[in-house]
């Protein structure tokens, strides 16, 4: 295999690696929610955004510098630099052959300074024999998945036979490169060491031009002659990112920002308000500030004067030492509160002016008096918890309407402290009052109590407004219409999926057939998990996905007899998964999944993750069953059709068990029958729908038909694989899977699978959730099936009493 080809397969390895950690997402989350109000607020004046654009090649930005002859200046990992001579209106590449320049490999950091001068970090990649890596350590290898998140190019491979390797480990190279103003490049040693995992976090020029670089808990001053270290000063934790004025450097860890006089070359004093803010925008250090590639959680900047300027999610803020930051602008009112807009650079300059670079581009943000500071009108939007295409709605409407304030709530924001019981009370008590929401996100909330109460406005003549301009999943969008009438739209959803050996999968039509399946399997394979169900709840959720819908009549009473067959063969079925499953496996894979709160869910959510559990067809020697739901194409559906390619035997199709044709609905929008704002919240509803709203994110799958298919949109071409996934074994060796892109058979084949789906599972339902309470005492022995199911209706008829 040539050595090309092992890097670019290993960075898609340890891209799809970060994907199951949680890590590398687009954008960083906050959890906190403005609640800014609208309406009275007369005071005038408030910042504006003007976007300006981006250059149309960029691929993986890396930062915004303003250079001292004045160009504007965005780096490209892949690319290069762009340069702007016209404040961002047009671009030009600098270098027309940037990899010819630079070579091969990973490009994972950069450093531009105002001069024209880059500071690269890159590594490479080379496969060893699993007898050469015996001496090599695992933990190795999973730092380097942590540090990283490569691209996904195509791959040329020289092997044509489709194989799943189990011999291969890689070693990684860390290099460090100068690019002259002039284009001239030049290699340099640190004496940073690879085999101590020692990787530089990020690096940055001052505007005097040294060169500084944070790793292992320093900052360290890089001699770009000789590459001599220098400790400047040393941080609780890695600094991710840090901003600098002539004068002062502020750098920031994910908990703490250290302000440093590079003059006198001490730090100052440290502002325990800033810290106490950073801590809040990755929830105690819990989320990371930067991505390899250049995307940040929150971005920093200093003007000449030494104030500090910093954006999020939540807006613009000035932060004055021993104050607690000051809102300048909400993000709701422009870009920076779009989940899905990646934040790569930002610039302040005298007014102040912010230049912000985006993915979606380059925004100028400046101070416009004649603008009210809070809009007069205002939207109210709700979601029980916190909903990205609600966020993108929010954003893209509020660009759309600058007189309008969207106010969003969230029910459980992490911070007021409610369960769910308690924000959906609240949420009704303001609805019957009058003083509720406008547009309702359903997910969570009884919809069928909604419906059956009138309590949600008929939305038919919006959704056939938008149907008239682009085309739909009407499947899935009217499945809640009834008598020409909708009063609800799921806007997003998931596949649920059976994978496994056609000779079982063929057999399996429903639960008990699934029941019959899995003993079947025990009497073959005596030891080892079937399904990956190592607990009672993941094996509920498992069976709930595709079975839930059944479970209530239409008045909202149970079902008993339905669910008394469900706990039953529950009851089998886990009996045969557990009867193979060794204390010492079942806490393996607990540990694996287990959140460092040990929060309730991690376990059901990953188990429930198809891609997860079609790892496990790498890694393990028994037959075995996947369930879970397919929810995107890229490292979701390419994973799922990828295996059979490599095993032909292995098969998958739509989970059939109580319920057919089942599909998780997601972002459930409604508008309230007593909105005051009737004819802004259909708006709302509209603009969420359309393509530029449904294509900001790629999962879960969108009812968009254009927005699904632009799912598809990829320069992969051929039949040959386009990188690989894998997973490190308890042996030491990595398992490695090739992966596909859908061909056009594979694409067709699953827009034909969603156009079947007619059946939505509403997932944290009352009566699932009371299902699943009683379900764990049954599966463990300590509730007979009658008792469970008594347990079960006495809590429905308590619920339907309220």
């Amino acid at each position: 295999m040539k050595k090309t080809a092992v890097s670019k397969t290993l960075a898609l390895f340890l891209s799809a690696a970060l994907l199951f950690a949680g890590c590398g997402k687009t954008g960083g989350e906050q959890e906190s929610v403005g609640d800014m109000a609208g309406g009275g607020d007369k005071t005038m004046g408030r910042y504006v955004e003007e976007e300006i654009g981006r250059p149309e090649e960029m691929e993986r930005n890396g930062g915004i510098v303003r250079l001292a002859d004045g160009t504007l200046q965005i780096f490209d990992f892949n690319q290069g630099p762009f340069v702007s001579q016209d404040e961002g209106k047009t671009w030009t590449k600098k270098y027309d052959d940037w990899s010819g320049m630079v070579g091969e490999g990973y490009f994972m950091n950069a450093a531009a300074a105002k001069d024209g001068s880059l500071f690269l970090v890159y590594s490479t990649y080379d496969a060893v024999s699993s007898e050469e890596g015996e001496e090599a350590s695992q933990e190795e290898v999973s730092d380097a998945e942590r540090s990283e998140q490569p691209d996904t190019e195509p791959t040329e491979t020289e092997d044509t036979e489709v194989q799943v390797e189990e011999s291969d480990m890689f070693t990684i190279d860390c290099h460090y490169m100068f690019v002259s103003p002039e284009g001239e490049t030049r290699e340099i040693m640190l004496p940073f060491d690879m085999d101590n995992y020692e990787l530089i976090t990020n690096c940055w020029y001052t505007p005097d031009g040294r060169l500084l670089a944070s790793q292992g808990g320093a900052i360290y001053e890089i001699n770009q002659e000789d590459g001599s270290l220098t400790v400047l000063f040393e941080t609780d934790g890695d600094a991710d990112t840090a901003c600098f004025s002539d004068t002062q450097m502020v750098a920031f860890t994910n908990t703490k920002a250290y302000r440093f006089d590079l003059v006198k070359g001490e730090l100052m004093e440290q502002d325990e308000e800033l810290d106490k803010f950073i801590s809040g925008l990755t929830n105690n250090g819990e989320k990371g500030v930067y991505w390899t590639s250049g995307n940040y959680s929150f971005l920093v900047a200093m003007d000449k004067d030494n104030t500090l300027y910093l954006a999020c999610q939540d807006g613009l803020y000035q932060c004055t030492a021993g104050e607690s930051p000051k809102q300048l602008l909400q993000g709701t009112l422009c870009s920076m509160g779009d989940p899905s807009n990646g934040k790569y650079g930002m610039l302040v300059e005298d007014g102040p002016v912010f230049l912000v670079l985006f993915s979606s581009g380059l925004s100028r943000f400046t101070y416009d008096e004649t603008m009210p500071a809070t809009p007069d009108k205002e939207l109210k939007v709700y979601s029980l918890k916190k909903d990205q295409t609600l966020q993108q709605a929010v954003s893209a409407y509020q660009k759309a309407h600058q007189d309008v304030f969207v106010k969003y709530e969230v029910g459980m924001s992490g911070e007021n402290g409610l369960t769910a019981e308690d924000a959906i009370k609240a949420l009704n008590t303001e609805i019957m009052a009058g003083n509720g929401p406008d547009v309702i996100m359903l997910d969570g909330l009884p919809i069928e109590s909604y419906l059956a109460k009138g309590m949600l406005a008929d939305l038919s003549e919006n959704l056939k407004a938008v149907e008239e301009k682009e085309e739909f999943f009407d499947n899935i969008t009217r499945v809640y219409e009834e008598d020409g009438k909708i009063y609800a739209i799921p806007t997003r959803f998931r596949i649920p999926l059976l994978m496994g050996n056609e000779e079982f999968v063929s057999n399996i039509q429903d639960l008990s057939s699934l029941s019959a399946v899995m003993e079947e399997m025990r009497e073959k394979n005596p030891e080892g998990s079937i399904l990956s169900a190592y607990t009672p709840e993941i094996l509920l959720k498992m069976l709930a996905i595709a079975s839930e819908p059944t479970w209530s009549k239409e008045d909202g009473n149970l079902q008993e007899e339905t669910v008394k067959e469900f706990l039953t063969q529950a009851k089998k079925i886990y009996d045969n998964e557990i009867s193979g499953i060794s204390d010492s496996e079942k806490e393996e894979f607990l540990n694996s999944v287990r959140g460092s709160d040990d929060s309730s869910g991690t376990a059901e959510e990953t188990a429930l993750d198809i891609s997860w559990s079609i790892l496990n067809f790498l890694t393990k020697s028994q037959a075995q069953l996947a369930i879970g739901a397919s929810q995107q194409v890229s490292l979701d559906f390419t994973n799922v059709i990828s295996v059979p390619r490599v095993k032909p035997e292995v098969v998958y199709k739509p989970l059939s068990l109580q319920a057919e044709n089942v599909f998780q609905a997601e972002s459930i929008v409604g508008v309230s029958a007593k909105a005051a704002e009737p004819e802004m919240a259909r708006e709302f509803v509209e603009m969420l729908l359309s393509y530029n709203v449904m294509s900001m994110q790629q999962e879960p799958y969108p009812v968009n038909a254009a927005s699904f298919d632009s799912l598809f949109d990829t320069d992969m071409e051929g039949d040959g694989a386009f990188g690989s996934m894998g997973i490190s074994k308890d042996d030491g060796s990595v398992a490695t899977l090739d992966l596909y892109w859908p061909n056009e058979e594979e694409q067709k084949g699953l827009e034909q699978m969603v156009r079947s789906l007619k059946t939505p599972y509403l997932p944290g339902s009352p009566i699932e959730q009371a299902v699943l309470e009683a379900g764990v005492s049954v599966l463990e022995g300590n509730m007979s099936v009658d008792e469970g199911v008594a347990q079960i209706k006495q809590k429905i008829q308590l619920y339907l009493s309220e």
